[in-house]
């Protein structure tokens, strides 16, 4: 299922209480209330909430995106809806795309062969051969890095963008900026 994924910028954020940036976002109207997904599905599951078509741009038309659980559906999860699990121990970096393309921040080579991801999580560019953490490459909302993702389900890539408003809301409820990224 495609997906709009948020993490901080800073690549070691992790939230002191989960539940704490949850109340937050609900109370921020971009989180709506706690879906009760079915046991297949792994993570905290929440709806969609009021102030999200104000927070989120879609693009095109008119996009076909279901907002609400399918009600003939129960087991399914193919609906517009968020994924919040708890922090991972040590920073993870997610490649939304097997046709990702970035730049290094050094002499703006372009990799396009990303099959192996490097545990270290730095790179040592082909032209330039400096090393640097995945998290600076120019990844073009392809890739993302860090401790902590809000996953928003539903959503194909381009398909929708983050106002400025929700960057700088969640800049402000977590005192660290945001970025964004899409998984195919």
């Amino acid at each position: 299922m495609p997906q709009l994924v948020f993490h901080a910028s800073n690549t070691q954020y992790a939230p002191t209480d989960i539940s704490t940036l949850v109340t937050a976002l609900q109370e921020s109207g971009f989180v709506g209330e706690k879906w009760n997904a079915p046991e297949s599905v792994s993570g905290e599951r929440y709806l969609i909430g009021e102030a999200f078509l104000s927070l989120v741009t879609f693009m095109g038309c008119a996009p076909a995106i279901e907002l609400q659980p399918i009600a003939e559906k129960a087991e399914s999860t193919e609906f517009c809806h968020f994924e919040i699990n708890p922090a991972y121990e040590k920073e993870t970096f997610i490649l939304g795309s097997e046709h990702a393309v970035s730049r290094c921040p050094h002499c703006r080579q372009r990799h396009a062969n990303w099959k192996d991801i490097p545990k270290t999580l730095i790179h040592a560019c082909d032209k330039c051969h400096v090393e640097t953490p995945l998290s600076e490459y120019d990844w073009k909302n392809t890739a993302g890095s860090g401790r902590f993702f809000i996953r928003l389900h539903g959503i194909y890539p381009q398909e929708a963008l983050p106002t400025s408003s929700l960057l700088q809301m969640l800049e402000k409820i977590s005192a660290t900026p945001w970025q964004y990224f899409y998984i195919q």
